[in-house]
């Protein structure tokens, strides 16, 4: 069924193009004594709520993160660009293509000193922005490329559970960019929390108006001089299966959910992030450090292992699992899972 203008997606993308490259209302405006005044601008209204009618939250009007629209808004493009390919009508050139890149992980254990390499897709980096106050008592001017810096830096981890060394280790972490974006879209994490609560904070981000040169931070991929880490076995892979696997008694309270969703987050993101974490600041933390993940709003599916995968378990590595503490059922749900 053909689409209402008011509410057809690209009718309103088609329509917010023309206002803002044609220069038709870029104009000076005067008032009545001929003084410049503020310039209207062209306010998307209509395109806000064509492009929003079928979400929970931007649908409303509450108070809304720019950044989290902006991810839904480069998604929702994409989804239109590919139902116009599929009808014949596209012209062949997704415009959100421009942001996208790869990251690589690099993950080394301190102890054997082997390494693992993980590529994944991107459409954005979120970039931590150190907080400094000056004998003044105002906060000092933070550079792009120190958080760049920052991002890129090697992060030292406790507890890793090493395929190799099979036991809990040190492990060191680091990002690069495996590939680079046409346009690199950047989340500046300027938060911190009092009593419980993000408060965003007021600091000046330096950004140059030249090109930036991100070729230093470019990965380099597996080394000659590198042994890489072994994958991880059964057993392994269903101890840290049952580390994260929440239990009824796992289940986040209704006060946690209720203090998270005071900060203004979705209902669905919170109960993720409490199910994977242990308190409401790791939640916190957990939300903030997944703000990328284009599966945070979808509501976990608890899977059930059939029958077949039931009775196909080691039941050695069942005893293993089970003289460490955990329960015999969720053994063999993370055993299955693991397959």
């Amino acid at each position: 069924m053909q689409e209402r203008p008011a509410q057809c997606l690209q009718c309103q993308v088609h329509k917010l193009a023309h206002g803002l490259w044609s220069g038709v209302y870029a104009h000076i405006e005067k008032d009545a004594d001929g003084n410049v005044t503020q310039q209207t601008g062209v306010p998307p209204a209509q395109f806000k709520a064509a492009i929003s009618k079928d979400h929970y939250e931007f649908s409303t009007m509450r108070q809304q993160d720019a950044f989290e629209f902006w991810q839904f808004l480069v998604k929702q493009i994409g989804v239109m660009e590919r139902r116009a390919s599929a009808s014949g009508e596209s012209t062949g050139s997704d415009p959100s293509h421009v942001f996208d890149f790869k990251t690589e992980e690099r993950l080394q254990c301190l102890e054997c000193n082997k390494v693992r390499y993980t590529v994944q897709p991107a459409s954005s980096v979120s970039l931590p922005v150190p907080k400094r106050v000056s004998a003044d008592g105002t906060l000092e001017t933070v550079s792009l490329q120190e958080c760049l810096e920052m991002l890129a830096g090697t992060e030292t981890i406790d507890g890793y559970s090493c395929p190799e060394c099979c036991r809990p280790t040190k492990a060191a972490k680091s990002t690069r960019f495996a590939s680079f974006p046409r346009v690199l879209a950047v989340q500046a994490r300027r938060f911190e929390l009092v009593n419980w609560v993000p408060q965003k904070l007021d600091i000046p981000l330096a950004v140059p108006l030249a090109a930036v040169d991100l070729e230093q931070y470019r990965a380099r991929g597996i080394q000659p001089d590198e042994q890489p880490l072994p994958e991880d076995s059964a057993g392994q892979t269903a101890a840290s299966a049952l580390a994260a696997e929440p239990t009824v008694a796992d289940e986040p309270s209704a006060e946690d959910v209720a203090q998270l969703e005071s900060m203004g987050f979705p209902r669905v993101r919170c109960i993720k992030a409490l199910r994977k974490t242990a308190n409401v600041e790791a939640a916190l933390n957990w939300i903030f450090e997944h703000m990328d993940d284009p599966t945070i709003d979808v509501p976990d599916e608890p899977q059930q292992p059939s029958q077949q995968q039931q009775l196909t378990v080691d039941p050695e590595t069942v005893a293993m699992l089970t003289s460490m503490g955990f329960a015999a059922d969720r053994v063999e749900r993370a055993l299955a899972s693991a397959d």
